[in-house]
């Protein structure tokens, strides 16, 4: 039988602490790329106490027939630009482009929020326009991100693609859920919407580190002056033809 949706919280709780492990241990015990590490594990991490918050149900504002979890939210919005931080502390595109990619994800994010609060033809409106942003954050991500990147080398063009991609494909199917779930259509019960949401988060953020932390040996091929944000106009290294 399910566990209620505080209990698949609680074990969101369990399943993101145990994957902030591996970063904070690398975090520890790796100096010279600590920055890289502590990104992993703040990821996580915050997203660990989300879920600890929401299992107690501390943010839990019932809205309707839904829920709104107010920790989901904050850890959404906290996670997603320290997740594509550490996709730009490996391809440097510049101060300008990752600006564009933070407030495109914060919109998104903030006109789902916007969209639960209220019904009908405006909710659907609001998630539309969510939507919009996301796919152009998407746009952004596959084509815009890799075009201007700077990469330190070819081993780190392939990490970055590969994080690339999971991220991409794991968060076009958050709306999906929402649209399925109590705040959109209620075809998912509660419990079942908790379950999906927490199984999406943990393979994109514990996954995410993972596969971070297997390339690990591309960090070593970054220098400090790769991890700038200041130039604009850049040329692309060779190695970007692997992000294609």
């Amino acid at each position: 039988m399910l566990l209620g949706a505080d209990g698949w919280a609680a074990v969101g709780a369990v399943a993101l602490a145990l994957g902030t492990i591996p970063s904070a241990y690398f975090a520890v015990r790796d100096e010279k790329n600590r920055k890289y590490y502590t990104v992993l594990a703040a990821i996580t991490g915050i997203a660990t106490v989300a879920y600890a918050l929401t299992s107690l149900g501390i943010g839990s504002i019932p809205v309707g027939d839904a829920t709104f979890y107010t920790p989901r939210y904050v850890d959404w919005l906290l996670t997603t630009p320290l997740l594509i931080l550490y996709l730009t502390m490996l391809c440097k595109p510049g101060k300008q482009l990752y600006a564009l990619l933070i407030g495109l994800d914060v919109a998104l994010i903030g006109l789902g929020i916007v969209a639960i609060f209220t019904e009908g033809v405006l909710s659907l409106t609001l998630f539309g326009l969510g939507g919009v942003a996301y796919v152009a954050l998407a746009y952004l991500l596959v084509t815009e991100l890799p075009d201007r990147a700077s990469f330190a080398s070819e081993r780190v063009a392939i990490v970055f693609a590969k994080l690339r991609n999971v991220t991409v494909v794991l968060w076009t199917l958050y709306p999906v859920v929402w649209l399925l779930a109590p705040v959109g259509f209620g075809l998912l019960q509660p419990s079942v919407e908790m379950m999906v949401i927490v199984y999406l988060d943990i393979i994109t953020k514990v996954g995410f580190a993972i596969l971070a932390i297997l390339g690990r040996d591309a960090l070593d091929d970054i220098t400090d002056q790769s991890l700038q944000l200041d130039t604009e106009e850049q040329e692309s290294s060779t190695a970007t033809e692997f992000v294609s």
